[in-house]
């Protein structure tokens, strides 16, 4: 296999795709023509794109746990697309909310401004906010957001050892109400406020808010009602930026800036669903992705973004896709004996070329990667951005050259440029990252929407904290 692979670009005249403000160049990937004709057969021939519109019209996909994987109505503009009233009402809660604390409406139990959000969450409650927060936010924002996700206490003193309780407020995104590290840090910050003298109901609800999918969580926590957010079971963790997850991203970077995200990631599933196949973004990386992983046997996959503001995307990609192909069984409880999914890694593209390069250039493996750039600049120093996009562009080709041909080790390089880093092409940008993980677990025969071994870890990290507390 390995004496016949070439590059794409030998053998098809146009490597180029275009949507939502991305280009996808796939170029440097290595296989022919005709090898990637099969694979749009193989999409067709598979019902891809079919399967993928059962999911967001409503059909259930999630097969062990018998439930919908409804994450596209959270930012669906068509008002026939399942669920759409109750994700709209959550919605304007959510930016009515917001409005009151950024506009000053609401105050803090002593009558001051809300200046600081802390979310408290893990996994998906923290990533997907964590990493929008990252790319979108200003460079002195006016109300400040910061993410307590470990229970790790030197966190947990570095955040609330610079914050004000009487001008936090605090959001706790829990889809149980029982993630063990989110509820011990909501007790810690509980703590916190009732030093400041922030007790009470009355008191509380001015400061902390829930997003649970349990009715009775503001009950557990002394709220009122009116403080929580739901989330719906219809929707993983991984999947859940876009709805009252986000509810930190709304009252830190405003309605508007939320609501200009969702669209793009509208745009990217209305692409998804209606572009050519030869002409599909999503698509397109899914069908490469299964081929670097199942016939070149690349195990990993690594993520390069050339742009600050993209740098925590990585840690977001890497749980989207690990959780979600991270199987060996189909849904119908059979073995699966190849390969599902690579490990995703990577880094902040400028920096990485000065520490793990050089293995990918010229180490004894195989690797697939995503390398994105930002075509124009989210600053003023554009000299910054020349040379910035000059390494990035300079290192696609770098990566694809070894300094000792090989037959048996290589990469396979895409990459993304995108125009200009908005909310828009932000949320276009990750709704495609989603709709390619999805599209694999339809390849490889998995469910993507459980995640089985994540729920054992946590039953036995609570049996050991019970023998190591008695």
């Amino acid at each position: 296999m390995t004496e016949s692979i070439a590059f794409l670009s030998q053998t098809r005249p146009n490597c180029e795709l275009s949507a939502c403000g991305l280009t996808l160049n796939i170029s440097r990937q290595r296989l022919t023509c005709v090898q990637y004709e099969n694979l749009l057969q193989k999409a067709k021939d598979c019902g891809l794109i079919d399967k993928q519109r059962q999911m967001v019209d409503g059909e259930v996909v999630n097969a062990s746990e018998k439930r919908q994987a409804l994450h596209t109505s959270l930012r669906s503009e068509d008002i026939n697309s399942p669920h759409y009233e109750e994700v709209n009402q959550t919605r304007e809660r959510m930016y009515a909310l917001a409005r009151a604390v950024r506009e000053g409406q609401w105050l803090g139990a002593s009558g001051k401004k809300i200046t600081d959000v802390i979310n408290i969450g893990i996994g998906g409650s923290e990533m997907g906010p964590h990493a929008v927060y990252h790319a979108l936010r200003d460079v002195n924002p006016s109300i400040r957001l910061h993410f307590l996700s470990a229970v790790d206490g030197i966190l947990a003193d570095r955040i609330l050892g610079v914050l004000d309780p009487e001008t936090t407020l605090t959001v706790v995104s829990s889809k149980s109400f029982s993630t063990r590290e989110t509820m011990l840090n909501a007790e810690l910050v509980n703590e916190w406020y009732a030093k400041a003298g922030i007790v009470g109901k009355e008191k509380r609800a001015k400061h902390v808010f829930l997003v649970s999918a349990k009715e009775n969580a503001c009950e557990l926590m002394d709220l009122p009602e009116q403080n929580r957010f739901p989330i719906w079971s219809w929707v993983g963790g991984r999947f859940s930026v876009w709805g009252a997850i986000g509810l930190p991203l709304v009252i830190a970077l405003g309605p508007e800036v939320f609501s200009a995200f969702l669209h793009g990631a509208y745009e990217m599933d209305r692409h998804m669903l209606s572009a050519e196949p030869e002409q599909n973004l999503p698509l397109t990386l899914a069908l490469l992705s299964y081929w670097n992983s199942t016939e070149l046997q690349m195990q990993s996959h690594c993520l390069l973004p050339y742009d600050e503001r993209l740098r925590l995307v990585v840690a977001w990609l890497q749980q989207l896709e690990m959780e979600s192909l991270g199987k060996s069984e189909r849904p119908d409880g059979s073995v699966i004996t190849s390969r599902t999914g690579q490990a995703v890694w990577g880094g902040f593209g400028n920096e990485a070329q000065h520490s793990f390069y050089q293995w990918l250039r010229d180490g004894s493996g195989r690797t697939s990667i995503d390398l994105v750039w930002c075509e124009e600049a989210g600053h003023r120093h554009a000299h910054h951005h020349l040379v910035l996009n000059a390494n990035a562009q300079a290192q696609a080709q770098a990566l694809v050259t070894r300094q000792t041909p090989s037959a048996e080790f290589f990469n396979a390089v895409s990459t993304i440029c995108i125009k200009k880093l908005t909310p828009e092409t932000l949320g276009a940008f990750m709704a495609l990252y989603e709709h390619k993980t999805t599209m694999l677990a339809t390849l490889y025969g998995l469910n993507a929407f459980d995640q089985p071994a994540v729920e054992y870890g946590k039953r036995l990290c609570r049996e050991l904290e019970a023998k190591l507390a008695s």
